[in-house]
């Protein structure tokens, strides 16, 4: 074989290589297989709802060091040059006069200044603060919350959608059997052409079904590669999962919501949180005191000493305002009626929460009994009319409202089990133990 065959042939494989492995150009990127758990961390990790609020926490914690800054000293110091067109004088009766600073000079002044005593307005714009940050801890843990119900529901509608497509398939493939043993019939001249019409017809609308079907079921599982941060078109594969949740009784589970829902937490904190921003507003009706020491240096001819050292202690006092500090007091008093008035809505609010969550399971169970009885019913009587029309005892008809029937029947059994998982999801969350699903350890350790 000669150098140029040679070329010529690695040449050919190199483009049957490429052709297989790169087909229409790329390949295809590999499809991504997630549990429930992974792609809770997936959402806790990357969720951009969840990043928003631990940057608030963040900034909440940053205004705690704000606030406690005013009861540390505070530090100051400048320097400056002074250039005078004629120097600052004395003048004595008679016309004699002498300079009080030079023409030209450089001063410089460091101070000390520490806050003594302000009627507890800045300890509690302190403990505000504080008690802001623990507020906004808490908002990251229900927004965590939040998510992950939002993950847990997804999960498991895109797993429903994926088996109304089975299911969808399964009746095109029952009326594509029944199809041909109609033609089969008719050939034979057992039955008539409307059979044949009638299953094609059943067929074709079958078919539509399995379109709309697999057009939902991208659509779902978009909506969740959205959530988790994967990309949109991604070919997500779910594992088949369930829920693991105590048999809760619905006073018992209220009792645990109202202990350990994060959102009432935050309430609480906010409340607390404005009580003490109303006693630092009140502190404006009283005085300030607070004690100022430094260093005093400055280049003068005229003075015995250039360097001076200093304490002050002082007092300031806004005695009148023009209603303004009785305002912000008003003010503050009437926010701290307008959060315990949230806080009351929200309570009866988690309530309503655990008792939704509590009659679906209730529901879910009732109906996944039903429906699986009728399931298997209902795949024996299409097993018996297509029996009977092979027979020619049965007609066409009641061969395809029997898989008409079974059709509806595994649509409302398998929608009531994944309505079952997404409802003791509901009730994890109910009761703030969503963050269950996902164990502590598996949890990035940056988060809050």
């Amino acid at each position: 074989m000669t150098a140029r065959n040679l070329g010529l042939g690695l040449g050919l494989l190199l483009l049957l290589w490429g052709a297989t492995v790169f087909p229409g150009g790329a390949a295809e990127p590999p499809a991504t297989s997630l549990d429930l758990k992974e792609a809770l961390r997936l959402a806790w990790k990357a969720n951009p709802n969840l990043q928003i609020s631990r940057l608030q926490a963040l900034i909440a914690g940053e205004q705690v060091v704000r606030a406690r800054s005013g009861l540390l000293p505070q530090v100051k110091s400048q320097v400056s040059q002074t250039i005078y067109d004629d120097p600052m004088k004395f003048t004595f009766a008679g016309g004699a006069s002498f300079p009080q600073t030079n023409r030209n000079f450089w001063s410089s002044q460091t101070s000390v200044n520490q806050l003594v005593f302000d009627f507890w307005g800045t300890p509690s714009k302190y403990m505000a603060a504080i008690k802001g940050h623990q507020a906004s801890l808490l908002d990251t843990t229900q927004t965590r919350d939040n998510v992950f119900l939002s993950v847990a529901q997804g999960y498991f509608k895109t797993l429903r959608a994926k088996k109304m497509v089975e299911v969808a398939k399964q009746t095109v493939f029952d009326l594509k059997e029944h199809l041909r043993i109609a033609q089969d019939q008719y050939q034979f001249g057992i039955v008539t052409m409307n059979d044949v019409l009638q299953a094609k017809v059943s067929l074709a609308d079958a078919q539509q079904n399995l379109i709309v079907a697999e057009t939902d079921y991208i659509d779902i599982r978009s909506t969740l590669n959205k959530v988790l941060m994967l990309p949109v078109t991604a070919a997500t594969v779910l594992k088949d999962e369930k829920v693991d949740l105590k048999a809760w009784a619905l006073g018992e589970a209220t009792d645990v919501a109202l202990k350990r829902r994060a959102d009432l937490k935050a309430s609480q904190e906010r409340i607390q949180q404005q009580e003490k921003t109303v006693v630092e507003t009140r502190a404006q009706f009283f005085p300030q005191f607070g004690v100022q020491a430094g260093h005093f240096y400055q280049v003068n001819n005229s003075t015995l000493h250039d360097n001076q050292w200093f304490v002050i202690f002082g007092m300031n006092w806004n005695i009148f305002s023009g209603l303004d500090t009785r305002a912000a007091v008003s003010q503050a008093k009437l926010k701290v009626q307008q959060l315990q008035e949230q806080h009351k809505d929200m309570n009866e609010q988690v309530q309503l929460d655990v008792q939704t969550a509590y009659l679906k399971i209730k529901e879910t169970v009732d109906r996944i009994r039903t429906t699986e009885t009728a399931v298997t019913q209902g795949e024996e009587n299409l097993r018996l009319n297509e029996e009977r029309y092979k027979e020619s005892v049965g007609t066409a008809t009641d061969v395809i409202d029997a898989e008409t029937l079974l059709t509806r029947t595994r649509v409302n059994y398998w929608t009531a089990v994944y309505d079952h998982q997404m409802a003791k999801a509901q009730m994890l969350w109910a009761i703030g133990g969503i963050n269950e699903l996902l164990p502590q350890e598996n949890q990035p350790r940056h988060a809050p």
